[in-house]
């Protein structure tokens, strides 16, 4: 009949491993979150992802991917991740804005008083003006501007000089469009649009920073996720060691009670179901501790769902993985958003390279206008009425016309900041080149890593199965023993201590291989593909070819 209690006893652990490996290692479930075709669809803006409240009850029954589609929405990890990118779309409005036109406006009045030197010079002179104009830069580097002028000036004369006319208030006006064109410094578009073509690559590593997030988020969830089923199946794990110990003493006991055994063997099953409740104590520590990350990780805000335990409802299946270590290195070398963003910089300093070589020419600019004059006067010896009609009257038929051009040129002597900045700029695109090469480098050593903790793992769990498998028979013979006074209960006991770090280095070593291969995915960059999240909004276009470098534009 004992034999029959262990044999009961080894099936129900058998049967709850076996559970621990009946479904997918990376979830297989449609979590809560996913649309109708399984696909778990995430934008980057911050004010779009939706959170999803957490089901209701007693306790909280998840999925892996209902895990993951709670923590995808309603993780502020990912808010912070959106509004970095936001800002740096702003930033690329902010650099856009340098070719906005401006309109400008200009009144003033001014009135002076100087002495007399002349019967021809008035002694008071008022000035009103009003002026109006319009400018801005274009994507060459030209510098524009029409200027619309207006300004009425009193000077009246005293003169008594016959046949003088005095033309007192005069109304003057005048239309000038005017332009300045770099030839050499600040000459062309990749020098005036360098600001923007930077704010663009920083948004875009915004962007794929965002990508990291999420894909960061999966493997802590992941982890989390297994971290918890694995103390709560130790737990059990730790109960049943305890419910052997306890089983022991009594036969312990009724053995003592019938002169089998010596009183003092009872002690030794009496320390075991010490220690047995010391590890479930430890256990029950770390459930709480487990559930507290997945729920962090959750985005968990209400009091209430704190308090409430979580019950994982997946189970890993029991599967061997085959990796191509070689075909993991390309693909993250295609699709590891931390080489994009790495390209990026070394776009970036490319840019910087091209404006900083154009500061080293002259200045020798083109500057030219052509306008119109005119004016009229509120005289009525000449013109009874007149006032600033007149002056448009000449504008518009072209009475008056004005045009200048001019080169200029300047060159500093020496040039020593246009020298160093351009020494700066491209060290620093060596610098961002060579830190592309060597994150390709750490990348590769990282997959390969990742491979190999993977196969580790993998043949980790089938020791730990075969080490509790032997731990299992070996406390069954030590049990005949014990029964036929073969041996002494320290024995025994030190067999069933055997057996329950047996199940729990089995229960740990599943659990690290889950993790191992989440990591796996994260490193070689298709855990996205893998978990069917799909983000939208991107401005990026998630790679799915080799990475290659762009040239700067």
């Amino acid at each position: 009949m004992k034999s029959n209690i262990r044999a009961r006893r080894s099936r129900r652990l058998g049967a709850a491993v076996a559970a621990l490996l009946t479904v997918g290692a990376l979830g297989s479930g449609p979590a809560r979150a996913a649309d109708a075709a399984g696909k778990l669809s995430i934008p980057i803006g911050s004010g779009k992802r939706q959170p999803i409240p957490l089901p209701a009850g007693d306790k909280i029954e998840l999925t892996l991917e209902d895990a993951l589609g709670f923590a995808l929405h309603n993780a502020l990890d990912l808010d912070v991740a959106a509004l970095t990118y936001e800002r740096a779309g702003f930033g690329l409005g902010a650099a856009s804005g340098i070719f906005d036109p401006n309109l400008q406006a200009n009144a003033s009045a001014r009135k002076s008083e100087t002495p007399v030197t002349s019967s021809f010079q008035s002694q008071k002179t008022q000035t009103q003006s009003l002026s109006l104009g319009f400018g801005g830069l274009l994507s060459p580097g030209t510098t524009y501007s029409l200027g619309w002028t207006n300004q009425r000036t009193d000077s009246p004369t005293f003169s008594t000089i016959p046949g003088y006319v005095q033309v007192n208030p005069i109304f003057g006006s005048g239309l000038t469009l005017s332009a300045t064109q770099p030839l050499l410094r600040n000459f062309g578009s990749k020098v005036t649009k360098r600001l923007i073509v930077q704010s663009q690559i920083a948004r875009d590593q915004s962007a794929w920073g965002f990508v990291t997030s999420v894909q960061q988020t999966i493997q802590s969830v992941e982890d989390a996720y297994w971290d918890l089923a694995y103390a709560q199946d130790n737990l059990k794990a730790k109960q049943e060691a305890l419910d052997r110990a306890r089983d022991f003493n009594r036969i312990t006991k009724i053995k003592i009670d019938v002169g089998a055994l010596a009183p003092i063997e009872i002690v030794q099953t009496e320390v075991t179901i010490a220690q047995r409740e010391q590890d479930i104590i430890l256990a029950e520590a770390a459930i709480g501790t487990a559930q507290d990350i997945l729920k962090r990780l959750m985005g968990v805000s209400d009091a209430a769902d704190w308090n409430r335990p979580i019950i994982p409802l997946d189970k890993p299946k029991d599967e061997i993985v085959t990796l191509d270590v070689e075909k993991g290195v390309e693909t993250a070398l295609q699709t590891r958003p931390e080489i994009m963003q790495a390209m990026g910089d070394v776009e970036s300093r490319k840019v910087d390279v091209v404006y900083t070589k154009n500061q080293l020419l002259p200045q020798l600019d083109l500057s030219g206008s052509y306008g119109y004059q005119g004016v009229g006067f509120a005289n009525d010896q000449i013109r009874p009425g007149s006032t600033y009609s007149d002056a448009y009257y000449q504008i518009r038929g072209g009475d008056y016309p004005n045009w200048s051009v001019g080169l200029f040129f300047t060159m500093p002597i020496g040039n020593r900041v246009a020298k160093n900045n351009a020494a700066m700029a491209s060290t620093g695109l060596e610098l961002a080149q060579t830190g592309l090469a060597l994150l390709k480098q750490n990348l590769a050593v990282e997959v390969r890593n990742a491979a190999r903790n993977v196969d580790t793992a993998q043949r980790s769990v089938a020791a730990a199965r075969k080490s509790r498998e032997l731990a299992e028979r070996n406390l069954d013979a030590e049990r005949k023993k014990f029964d036929n006074g073969m041996t002494t209960a320290f024995q025994v006991a030190q067999v069933q201590n055997d057996l329950t770090t047996a199940r729990s280095n089995e229960l740990q070593a599943t659990a690290g291989w889950l993790k191992a291969l989440v990591a796996w995915h994260k490193a070689t960059g298709d855990l996205l593909q893998v978990k069917g999240v799909e983000l939208t909004g991107l401005p990026v276009r998630l790679a799915s070819g080799p990475a290659v470098e762009a040239t700067a534009k």
